[in-house]
């Protein structure tokens, strides 16, 4: 009973660390929707309305009334007392909980018919670790830039130096523009991430992933230390399947090599590749952008998830054997009551964000929806955070990973922010459209004689927009586009 206990109050005090730190809102749909299932099967004072039949609903409601007119009337003293908590007070504001198919029922604006355009990465799924970890909002807006330099393979190709590097550019705008960021930060959350599923993401190298999964492995330990000694030092050599070398230098035999090379080999050298692929889903938008007549609209696409609400059933069965309820029923009642709370405020809280920020993004970039995808203007965190009356980190944790389908496209939502650069006339221009026009220019190059950093450069000049070769090039390696000479075609 006492371990039962004790996990029943560590349950109650992760809870609200969740939600005090907003991490519900960091969370995308998706992800969303899973938390809801999970809450749902361990709190039963949660219930789902769609399974919840009709004439139970009716005869629940009958019950409930009757219940306010007697139990209800009383001050259930002898639990409030003892738990400083006042029962009746939450039993009678009780609501619906969280409901979402009423809002899109036959909802002609939400085109559900474009959902799934564009191919959802692994970074989605390591967020949502992220803002789960116990990290600070921090390390998790450093690891938020860790996880998105990650390539297909889920390696981490950057030094931490510049990641590093990449922080301090680009804080400005953000909530922490003035906070001071160490090489020693990176490297601790850097360590953290790499211990997510999958195992050994975010490594700088095939030996530092394979490491890292094998620390994680519950194995014999001498097989264990002799796999660690193969990796750190003969690693040519196991990649060359040189058994006898091995076996000579660590003195040990044909049977431990093979057990070896057979735990090595279970290893998984690509562990952002298998992710994709196991996660081949599509990209499900958070919110929905869509134009009627002369107006925006702006709906959360919550259609899959649970409609949640307060189990009356569980809570009149409560209110009617109170005076039987045990010291650990009664820690057990209020644990989860106060769960069911938290969860379903936090839901309403994070659905009332969500469309703040949207609502501001989309007044501050009018002209892009105006013009199907074109003429973004640069826009910052705290800027919205201005309009919506929030803090800069709520914006932040509202953005990330989240996506919003329009009706030319969907956009993660932090694609909507950026620093700028100048045009001749001194008016602010994206460095995103910046990028837009590189890759225009590119496109139409002549692919037998293409078109070096310095002509597009001059190229960009020319169309009014002031900006150096350095930067040109800075741009281009981050699209990923080769340079000239490698883009040449006979």
């Amino acid at each position: 009973m006492l371990k039962q206990t004790q996990s029943q109050k560590l349950s109650q005090k992760i809870l609200p660390q969740i939600i005090q730190r907003q991490s519900l809102l960091a969370v995308p749909t998706i992800a969303l929707e899973q938390m809801m299932k999970q809450e749902l099967e361990l709190n039963p004072f949660l219930e789902d309305l769609e399974i919840v039949d009709s004439d139970s609903q009716s005869q629940e409601s009958d019950t409930t009334d009757k219940d306010k007119s007697s139990d209800d009337t009383e001050s259930l003293d002898d639990m409030s007392k003892a738990d400083e908590y006042n029962w009746d007070d939450y039993f009678e504001n009780d609501s619906d909980g969280y409901k979402t198919n009423m809002d899109f029922k036959d909802n002609e604006t939400s085109k559900l018919e474009n959902l799934w355009k564009d191919e959802t990465s692994f970074s989605d799924n390591l967020i949502s670790q992220l803002h789960m970890s116990g990290l600070s909002d921090k390390e998790i807006y450093i690891g938020e830039h860790i996880i998105g330099n990650l390539d297909d393979d889920g390696y981490l190709r950057e030094t931490d130096e510049e990641i590093l590097a990449e922080i301090e550019r680009m804080k400005y705008g953000t909530e922490y523009e003035n906070e001071t960021f160490s090489l020693d930060d990176v490297k601790n959350v850097l360590n953290h991430i790499k211990r997510f599923e999958p195992v050994g993401i975010a490594s700088h190298n095939l030996v530092e992933c394979l490491l890292t999964q094998l620390d994680e492995l519950a194995i014999d330990s001498r097989i264990k230390k002799l796999c660690d000694s193969i990796l750190n030092n003969y690693f040519e050599e196991f990649r060359l399947k040189n058994y006898e070398k091995i076996c000579k230098e660590l003195q040990i035999d044909q049977e431990t090599v093979n057990r070896v090379f057979e735990t090595i080999a279970k290893l998984n050298p690509k562990p952002g590749i298998a992710e994709s692929l196991e996660d081949r889903s599509f990209i499900y938008p958070d919110l929905l952008v869509t134009k009627k007549d002369d107006e925006y609209i702006v709906t959360l696409n919550d259609k899959g998830i649970p409609q949640l609400k307060l189990n009356n059933g569980y809570r009149n069965m409560i209110l009617n054997e109170k005076s039987k309820l045990t010291k650990e029923t009664k820690d057990f009642v209020q644990v989860n009551f106060e769960r069911a709370k938290w969860f379903l405020d936090a839901i309403k809280s994070r659905r009332e964000t969500m469309i703040k920020v949207m609502n501001s993004i989309l007044i501050r970039q009018y002209d892009f929806f105006e013009n199907k995808g074109e003429g973004l203007k640069p826009m910052y965190e705290k800027d919205v955070a201005e309009d919506i009356n929030m803090d800069i980190s709520t914006v932040s944790r509202t953005v990330r990973g989240k996506y919003v389908q329009t009706d030319f496209g969907i956009y993660e939502l932090k694609f909507f922010f950026s620093n700028y650069l100048k045009t001749e006339e001194g008016d602010d221009v994206s460095t995103k459209e910046i990028k837009n026009k590189i890759k225009e220019i590119i496109e139409k190059e002549n692919s037998a004689k293409p078109l070096t950093d310095d002509d597009l450069a001059n190229e960009l000049n020319n169309l009014g927009f002031k900006i150096a070769r350095r930067t040109v090039a800075k741009y281009r390696e981050a699209m990923n586009i080769p340079k000239a000479r490698l883009r040449r075609k006979l």
